[in-house]
Protein backbone atom coordinates (compact mmCIF):
# COMPACT_ATOMS: atom_id res chain seq x y z
CA UNK A 1 0.00 0.00 0.00
CA UNK A 2 0.96 3.06 -0.92
CA UNK A 3 1.08 5.88 2.40
CA UNK A 4 -0.46 9.57 1.03
CA UNK A 5 1.04 12.30 2.15
CA UNK A 6 -0.75 15.04 3.93
CA UNK A 7 0.67 18.43 3.75
CA UNK A 8 0.44 20.51 6.94
CA UNK A 9 -0.43 23.86 6.41
CA UNK A 10 1.24 26.29 7.22
CA UNK A 11 0.72 28.27 10.86
CA UNK A 12 -0.58 31.30 10.22
CA UNK A 13 -0.75 34.35 12.61
CA UNK A 14 -4.45 35.43 14.07
CA UNK A 15 -5.19 38.75 13.33
CA UNK A 16 -5.84 41.32 16.00
CA UNK A 17 -9.24 42.44 16.56
CA UNK A 18 -8.48 45.79 17.64
CA UNK A 19 -6.11 48.11 15.92
CA UNK A 20 -3.93 50.84 17.09
CA UNK A 21 -5.76 53.85 18.09
CA UNK A 22 -9.38 51.48 19.05
CA UNK A 23 -10.79 52.80 21.73
CA UNK A 24 -11.87 50.18 24.11
CA UNK A 25 -13.63 49.69 27.43
CA UNK A 26 -13.03 46.57 29.79
CA UNK A 27 -15.59 43.42 29.45
CA UNK A 28 -18.06 43.92 32.02
CA UNK A 29 -18.52 41.28 34.74
CA UNK A 30 -21.79 40.29 36.38
CA UNK A 31 -21.72 41.02 40.36
CA UNK A 32 -24.37 40.83 42.59
CA UNK A 33 -24.59 44.08 44.37
CA UNK A 34 -25.25 43.27 47.96
CA UNK A 35 -25.35 46.68 49.23
CA UNK A 36 -27.37 50.03 48.97
CA UNK A 37 -25.27 52.04 49.80
CA UNK A 38 -24.94 54.23 46.77
CA UNK A 39 -21.11 55.40 47.96
CA UNK A 40 -19.74 51.64 47.60
CA UNK A 41 -21.64 50.88 44.61
CA UNK A 42 -19.88 53.44 43.08
CA UNK A 43 -16.56 52.91 44.53
CA UNK A 44 -16.34 49.00 42.64
CA UNK A 45 -18.57 49.70 39.99
CA UNK A 46 -16.00 51.88 37.87
CA UNK A 47 -15.40 50.82 33.95
CA UNK A 48 -11.63 51.57 32.64
CA UNK A 49 -11.64 53.13 29.25
CA UNK A 50 -8.84 53.54 27.16
CA UNK A 51 -7.09 53.42 23.59
CA UNK A 52 -4.98 50.74 22.16
CA UNK A 53 -1.64 51.51 21.52
CA UNK A 54 0.32 48.09 20.73
CA UNK A 55 -0.03 44.37 20.84
CA UNK A 56 2.21 41.57 20.99
CA UNK A 57 1.65 37.60 20.72
CA UNK A 58 2.23 35.10 23.53
CA UNK A 59 2.89 31.80 24.12
CA UNK A 60 0.95 29.72 26.37
CA UNK A 61 1.69 26.15 28.25
CA UNK A 62 0.25 24.20 25.96
CA UNK A 63 2.23 26.01 22.69
CA UNK A 64 -1.22 28.05 21.55
CA UNK A 65 -0.34 31.59 21.13
CA UNK A 66 -2.49 33.97 22.43
CA UNK A 67 -2.93 37.94 21.62
CA UNK A 68 -1.93 40.48 24.41
CA UNK A 69 -3.19 44.08 24.00
CA UNK A 70 -1.01 47.15 25.35
CA UNK A 71 -3.95 49.85 26.63
CA UNK A 72 -3.37 52.97 27.54
CA UNK A 73 -6.26 54.14 29.79
CA UNK A 74 -7.27 57.03 30.34
CA UNK A 75 -6.73 57.18 34.10
CA UNK A 76 -2.60 55.90 33.79
CA UNK A 77 0.14 57.39 32.83
CA UNK A 78 1.49 54.13 31.40
CA UNK A 79 0.24 51.72 29.30
CA UNK A 80 -0.25 48.33 30.76
CA UNK A 81 -1.07 44.77 28.87
CA UNK A 82 -4.54 42.92 29.10
CA UNK A 83 -5.69 39.83 27.49
CA UNK A 84 -7.43 40.33 24.10
CA UNK A 85 -10.68 38.53 25.44
CA UNK A 86 -11.32 40.63 28.20
CA UNK A 87 -11.73 43.48 25.98
CA UNK A 88 -14.37 44.99 24.34
CA UNK A 89 -15.19 48.25 21.90
CA UNK A 90 -16.08 51.26 23.72
CA UNK A 91 -19.71 50.90 20.88
CA UNK A 92 -20.27 47.54 22.55
CA UNK A 93 -20.27 48.87 26.01
CA UNK A 94 -23.51 49.77 26.54
CA UNK A 95 -25.46 46.26 24.92
CA UNK A 96 -22.82 44.25 27.14
CA UNK A 97 -23.25 45.95 30.48
CA UNK A 98 -26.93 45.39 29.99
CA UNK A 99 -26.14 41.61 28.89
CA UNK A 100 -24.18 41.40 32.23
CA UNK A 101 -27.08 42.78 34.29
CA UNK A 102 -29.71 40.92 33.09
CA UNK A 103 -27.85 38.01 33.58
CA UNK A 104 -27.94 38.05 37.47
CA UNK A 105 -31.11 37.82 37.19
Amino acid sequence: MSESKIKAKPKQKRKATYDRGDRVAERPISRPNITTNQELLNKYKKQRIGTVVGHRYKTNKRGSRECFLQIQWDHLSQPSEHAQHRICHLSKLKELTNDACHAIG
